[in-house]
């Protein structure tokens, strides 16, 4: 219930810093394993996951708040000691999006539902390369196109056990990919200025695992809800230390944010 109560009174400008009259929007941040959940840990609202108090309330003065949500891997934060499919690779039960085709389905729409973000960004761990942006989602169909995620009862998403949207967005890019509307070039620019890690822009896809489920979602949400301006996905390094990969993600955020600048006018239009 809170979770609705939130959404409704940032409509009327009244949270983030408590600016009443000012018009605001949400941006949507999620990931994965680390270090994604790890970088964004400043945008959940969660004691549990950030101690430090919630700092995405009207973030640089940009007049959007900042929401993420991601998985923990208990008991020691590191899914990399368990095999795929066990709790400690898959997520605890008490926080979002675990490494799961149905969970990470039923928690996605749930979000989006709640939050209605005008920014969704959605991340994961990969491989070699730093910040890996990726351009384009999609060409995956069936269940057994998309690789197991060994967890409970169903291990790939059939339209029986995941939401229906889920559903309707692997059918409608089955076939074909969709190009990311995060604006990709300005970020690049932006996280290959910071001399931190290497940098690329991927295009590819985010392939047939939970990356490319979720990367998959963020677009398909964008390119059914008018009031998205932006989504799309970004693989971050295994190797990249969670500081790190924090101020390339500040980086990415401030980017993205520079091209779609909060304008109350859309927002009263609806547009």
């Amino acid at each position: 219930m809170w979770l609705l109560i939130l959404a409704a009174a940032q409509v009327e400008g009244q949270v983030g810093d408590g600016v009443a009259g000012q018009c605001r929007a949400n941006v949507v941040v999620t990931g994965y394993w680390p270090p994604t959940n790890e970088m964004l840990r400043q945008f959940s609202q969660r004691t549990q996951q950030n101690a430090g108090g919630w700092q995405g309330g009207n973030w640089r003065d940009s007049g959007y708040d900042v929401f993420a949500f991601f998985p923990e891997f208990p008991p020691d934060g590191d899914p990399t000691n368990d095999e795929i499919g066990q709790i400690g690779s898959v997520g605890g039960q008490d926080a979002d999006l675990r490494v799961d085709y149905q969970d990470t389905s039923r928690d996605f729409w749930r979000i989006m539902d709640t939050y209605q973000p005008r920014i969704l960004i959605t991340s994961s761990r990969g491989g070699d390369i730093g910040w890996e942006i990726e351009a384009y989602e999609g060409g995956h169909g069936a269940a057994g196109d998309w690789i197991s995620d060994r967890w409970g009862e169903q291990t790939h998403p059939t339209a029986e056990s995941i939401d229906p949207r889920s559903t309707q967005a692997i059918r409608q890019y089955a076939d074909n990919v969709v190009r990311s509307s995060l604006p990709i070039h300005a970020i690049a620019h932006a996280t290959r200025a910071l001399r931190l890690t290497s940098v690329q822009i991927d295009t590819e896809t985010s392939g047939s695992y939970l990356s490319g489920f979720m990367g998959l979602h963020g677009i398909f949400y964008h390119q059914t809800h008018l009031d998205n301006v932006a989504a799309g996905h970004i693989h971050v390094g295994r190797h990249v230390e969670p500081a790190v990969a924090k101020r390339l993600f500040e980086a990415t955020l401030a980017a993205v944010l520079a091209q779609h600048p909060l304008d109350c006018r859309q927002l009263t239009q609806g547009e």
